[in-house]
């Protein structure tokens, strides 16, 4: 660490031609050469800074003095021999006939002790002198007893810095105290035989290590637990254990950043515990559910009576649900297992499982709960078993257990848990039925008859009192009113407005509906990276659609448009080619005949886009002449942000088809400012029947 710098070297040779040159003759007082100067062996600054056991080196080359003495504190000592910088061991080079002051030109100082020293320089002339140093301006002082005498008084400030000297202790789940190692504590990293061992159960003990080193100045640390597979450069560290076995504890590495590199340090201290951590006791808990309230709950100790006829009864209607929730905590499980009787399946293995009983059953018991802890990261597989004390009852019930769905008959057909025997005359009555479309229909009607299907008697048929559409939304609601029954007298029990599947069995009459709903990859900015598509490049700054995959409505990709700022774009238009029309490899359009159509596409509009108008979705068919085009513009208004949304449209073709096309356009969106950004997908044209 230690080295004579090469200006003491110069600054030396320099003044010795000096006197050389002076050798000769003699002159006169007023002409010697009167100066300060000094040379250190380390970086010059302020406060000189060094480890601890470390000497610097000074060298006065002071010119014209009468007097020089170097003094140090009794905490010093000056060393004269045979060393250098690597030698290991200062103390037998202490110069004992120094003592603390000499008027050696250069000395060598050791500091064996931490903190702020000083080193003395007392230097004396016959005239006043100036010293104009880049670190300090010296000027002397009369001498105060001498007249005729000037003084230079120097103090050289050396910041010691000791050696680093971990501290630490370790808490177990915060309040035992397991190991405390103190700064001057040496610990034995080869010897563990006399180490505490620690107690731990996995994924329910805690330890916490706490660094308080403070000797040596430290400016960072280490937590290395090997063992654990943990690190952490907190002073502070919490870790629960989650393997089983024994390991040592680790250790802490206390670190020093100093100015400089011979002040930097990095001393590790063994942490002297070490840790048995063995596997936690499963305690098995769960919560039983019906209707989404909590009918029964189990915790590890709780009495689960020997005699049946103690256990809680439930009363469920077939295909009825009981949820059941795995709540285990302890015995870090991750597996699970209800193993139930009389239920669809007989094990279920969700966290919350929703069980459902399909036949009509006397009381019985539920079954019973294991939490699972499977094998791996040291641990073994175990399991840990409970009944579920209930005796379930499963009676029969008449309930609706379908989605409402229009047959080619236009009529509304659901399924039933059981089958009907008997409807009652005024059944109807127990219905609500209302229409809707796109174009303003809006009314309440009626269901006229109400008739089991002859071919499955748990069906029934409801028929519209009026003509229905498939382009209308029905739905239906029951108020469970009705003599509709079982041959046990289940009466069919009441469900709420649903919509009605409309029947409609025309499909896309895009010849590619992967193509038209952006699956294929394309090339460049051109076909907006879409296979099939074109992007009008007459608009300037107009190519703004692009394909992406981060966001799907339907398979895998969408088509995005984003613009940070709507001031700069007014136009972008994004057109379906057809292979017709560019003699291509492209079928992205429509050969469909004349008639009514339901336009249908998805969109997403992030929250926060404040998008409500300003997208058209047109169509074209250059092939009929330039008269074959319709604009459409959705209402986006209603849009509900940060989910797909369907749009539905309705259109009219005049002429039958040969390469129809449809166009994306965006076109001075709402508001006129601010960020764009949507994405379409999933676009289907298919032919309905329009309400007159």
């Amino acid at each position: 660490m230690k080295k004579l710098l090469n200006n003491i070297i110069k600054l030396f040779a320099l003044l010795l031609v000096v006197s050389s040159c002076q050798k000769d003759r003699e002159l006169p007082d007023e002409a010697k050469v009167r100066a300060i100067a000094w040379a250190i062996s380390e970086d010059h600054q302020d406060t000189l800074e060094i480890n601890i056991d470390n000497y610097i080196s000074f060298m006065d080359v002071s010119q014209g003095l009468l007097f020089h003495q170097w003094e140090i504190e009794d905490s010093l000592d000056f060393l004269s021999g045979d060393f250098n910088t690597s030698t290991e061991d200062y103390v037998p080079y202490i110069d004992q006939g120094k003592g603390k002051k000499t008027d050696d030109i250069t000395v060598h100082v050791l500091f064996q002790e931490a903190g702020i020293h000083k080193v003395r320089l007392y230097n004396t002339y016959d005239r006043k002198v100036k010293h104009n140093g880049l670190s300090r301006q010296l000027e002397a002082v009369p001498h105060e007893t001498d007249p005729g005498i000037w003084v230079i008084d120097t103090t050289f400030n050396v910041d010691v810095y000791a050696d680093l000297a971990p501290a630490f202790y370790v808490l177990k789940n915060d309040t035992d105290t397991v190991c405390v190692v103190t700064a001057d504590q040496i610990v034995d990293g080869g010897d563990d035989s006399d180490w505490a061992t620690v107690q731990l159960v996995a994924g329910e003990d805690k330890l916490t290590f706490v660094d308080t080193t403070s000797v040596g100045r430290p400016t960072d640390r280490e937590w290395n637990l090997a063992w654990l597979g943990e690190t952490s450069k907190n002073r502070v560290f919490e870790i629960v254990p989650m393997k089983t076995g024994w390991g040592r504890a680790g250790s802490l590495s206390s670190i020093r950043q100093g100015s400089t590199q011979g002040l930097t340090q990095n001393t590790s201290k063994p942490i002297p515990l070490n840790l048995n951590v063995t596997a936690p006791v499963i305690e098995p808990q769960y919560e039983v559910y019906k209707d989404g309230m909590l009918i029964f709950s189990y915790s590890t100790g709780d009495n689960i009576p020997d005699n049946t006829d103690q256990w809680m009864k439930v009363d469920l209607k077939i295909n009825e649900t009981l949820t059941y929730v795995d709540k285990t905590v302890k015995g870090l499980t991750n597996a699970r297992e209800f193993t139930l009787n009389n239920a669809e399946q007989p094990v279920y293995t969700d966290e919350t499982s929703d069980v459902v009983y399909p036949e009509i059953k006397s009381y019985f018991e539920a079954g019973t709960f294991a939490a699972i802890r499977t094998a791996g990261d040291g641990f073994d597989e175990d399991r840990e078993e409970v009944k579920i004390p209930l005796m379930i009852r499963v009676d029969e019930a008449l309930l609706k257990t379908s989605d409402l769905i229009e047959n080619e008959m236009k009529k509304i057909t659901f399924e039933t848990s059981i089958p009907v025997a008997t409807i009652g005359a005024n059944a109807a009555n127990a219905f609500t039925v209302k229409i809707k479309n796109i174009n303003g229909y809006d009314v309440t009607s009626t269901i006229s008859s109400v008739e089991v299907d002859p071919g499955n008697s748990a069906q029934l048929i409801l028929t519209v009192g009026e003509q229905t559409y498939n382009s209308d939304m029905i739905t239906v609601a029951y108020d469970g009113s009705a003599d509709i029954q079982s041959a046990t007298g289940n009466k069919l029990e009441a469900f709420d407005t649903e919509m009605v599947i409309m029947n409609n069995p025309s499909t896309n009459e895009f010849e590619n509906p992967e193509m038209i709903s952006f699956e294929l990859e394309g090339n460049n900015q051109q076909d907006a990276f879409a296979r099939g598509w074109w992007v009008d490049n007459s608009v300037p700054n107009g190519r703004l659609w692009k394909r992406t995959t981060d966001k799907a409505s339907a398979g895998s990709a969408s088509m995005s448009l984003i613009v940070e700022d709507r001031a700069a774009q007014g136009v972008s238009k994004l057109f379906s080619i057809h292979n017709e029309h560019n003699g291509g490899p492209n079928n992205n359009g429509m050969k469909n005949p004349a008639g009514d159509y339901e336009v249908t596409f998805d969109i997403f509009i992030p929250v926060g886009v404040d998008f409500t108008s300003g997208l058209q979705t047109n169509f074209q068919d250059l092939s009929n002449g330039g008269d074959d085009k319709q604009y459409l513009t959705p209402d986006l208004s209603n849009v509900e942000k940060g989910k797909w949304v369907t749009i539905t449209q309705h259109i009219t073709f005049d002429k039958d088809g040969g390469r129809r096309q449809v166009s994306l356009v965006l076109d001075n969106p709402v508001p006129a400012t601010g960020r764009l950004e949507f994405y379409v997908d999933n676009i289907v044209v298919r032919s309905i029947e329009l309400r007159p």
